[in-house]
C-alpha cells in the first residue's frame, strides 16, 4: 500500500511539474486601424565598429494608429524576434538586438529619428503617423556637437 501511495504521489508531482513548464500562450491582438511605417536599425557612427551588427533599412511594417514610436518599435522587434529592453522609469530604450547602451563606452546608446529628424519628444510620447520612417541608431554621444 505504501508503494502504491508513493507511486501515486510521484505521478501527481510529475504531472504538476509538467504543467508548470508549459509556455503561456500569447494572444495576438489584431490591428484594427493600421498605419504603414518603415523601420531601420542603423550603426550611426562610421568610427564605431560594432561587432555582429546587422543593419536593417526601410523595412515596411504595420502598427496600430495612435501608437507611439516606442510601442511601434516594440511591436516590430517582437514580430521579428529582435531583443529590446526599455528603462520603463524613463521610457528609454537601453538595448536592441543585443547591443546595449554603454557597450563600447559610457557615452554610447540608442537614439531615434522619425522621417530623418530627431524630435523634441521621447519615443514614448512621439505618436506615429501614416508613412513615418522610424530609425534607431547606435551612436557615441560624445561625438555629437550639441
Amino acid at each position: 500500500m505504501k508503494k502504491f501511495l508513493s507511486l501515486l504521489c510521484i505521478l501527481a508531482l510529475v504531472f504538476a511539474m509538467a504543467g508548470c513548464s508549459a509556455e503561456p500562450e500569447v494572444e495576438e491582438t489584431p490591428i484594427v486601424n493600421p498605419v504603414n511605417l518603415s523601420f531601420s536599425l542603423l550603426d550611426g557612427e562610421d568610427d564605431l565598429e560594432l561587432e555582429d551588427f546587422e543593419a536593417i533599412e526601410d523595412d515596411p511594417f504595420i502598427a496600430e494608429e495612435g501608437s507611439s514610436v516606442l510601442e511601434a518599435t516594440q511591436l516590430y522587434c517582437m514580430s521579428h524576434d529582435i531583443s529590446i529592453s526599455v528603462d520603463t522609469s524613463k521610457g528609454y530604450v537601453t538595448e536592441i538586438a543585443g547591443l546595449t547602451e554603454g557597450d563600447y563606452s559610457e557615452q554610447t546608446g540608442w537614439v531615434f529619428t522619425v522621417n530623418g529628424e530627431m524630435g523634441m519628444l521621447t519615443a514614448e510620447e512621439q505618436i506615429v503617423e501614416e508613412g513615418d520612417k522610424i530609425a534607431w541608431e547606435f551612436i557615441d554621444f560624445s561625438a555629437i556637437a550639441w
